[in-house]
């Protein structure tokens, strides 16, 4: 059985107004990490973050609502900011125009871009160890992701992307965590069932590729293969 993914997930065109303004978001974000580990969350402010980037306040601002934002990245979006258009093109109906095979698509996109920031990552996960605090910031923010993702799909189901001038409104995870009785607007079970499908595929797969480094692609293309297969077999 064949996958519609290829070898290598493209990434969508970026130009170069959002190129910069998400390496921006990026090297504030690294500023804001290198800082919590240097001196602890609860000594770092946003002017340190700004001077470790020669940025202003306003800038900073442009980008995070506060320095909680910075360290866990934006409540407003799912994932992370390289990712946004992969998402995108996967509610506009693309790649291929197959919900299966662009979920399929979309999250190798994902995957790989986890992948090329393993040292990132690690300092991330340093910093919640250090500061047992910040985990509860970040499981709202899990779960706000979960909200997040459940709504992409839907929207992808409806052939309603959401537009620049429609964002998702920002929320503070540390102040104010939402419940999943919480999401704007009402999803469908069939968004609910494809959204944690996903979900455990991204688990597997990360799964896997702790036990084997190489490319994630032909993992999630195996792991959709299994699943199309049980399907078929469940449904003859």
């Amino acid at each position: 059985m064949t996958s519609s993914s290829s070898s290598a997930t493209p990434a969508p065109a970026e130009g170069l107004r959002e190129r910069k303004k998400r390496e921006r978001g990026q090297a504030l974000r690294r500023a804001a990490v290198d800082l919590a580990l240097e001196k602890g969350y609860h000594n770092v402010t946003v002017e340190d973050i700004c001077e470790r980037c020669g940025v202003s306040r306003r800038t900073f601002f442009n980008y995070y609502s506060s320095k909680e934002e910075a360290l866990l990245g934006r409540a407003d979006t799912v994932f992370d900011e390289e990712d946004q258009p992969a998402i995108e093109e996967f509610e506009a109906g693309g790649p291929h125009g197959s919900l299966i095979a662009d979920l399929e698509h979309l999250l190798g996109f994902i995957v790989a871009t986890r992948m090329s920031k393993r040292e990132e990552m690690h300092q991330y996960h340093l910093m919640l160890k250090q500061d047992p605090s910040l985990l509860q910031m970040q499981m709202a923010r899990m779960g706000n992701n979960e909200r997040l993702f459940r709504q992409i799909i839907q929207r992808r189901l409806d052939g309603r992307p959401r537009t620049a001038s429609a964002p998702v409104p920002p929320y503070d995870a540390a102040t104010s965590p939402r419940s999943e009785e919480q999401d704007e607007d009402p999803v469908s079970t069939r968004a609910e069932a494809v959204a944690a499908l996903a979900m455990i595929a991204l688990k597997a797969t990360f799964t896997r590729l702790r036990r084997a480094e190489g490319d994630p692609n032909p993992i999630i293309a195996e792991l959709f293969d299994e699943l199309r297969a049980i399907f078929k077999e469940e449904s003859a």
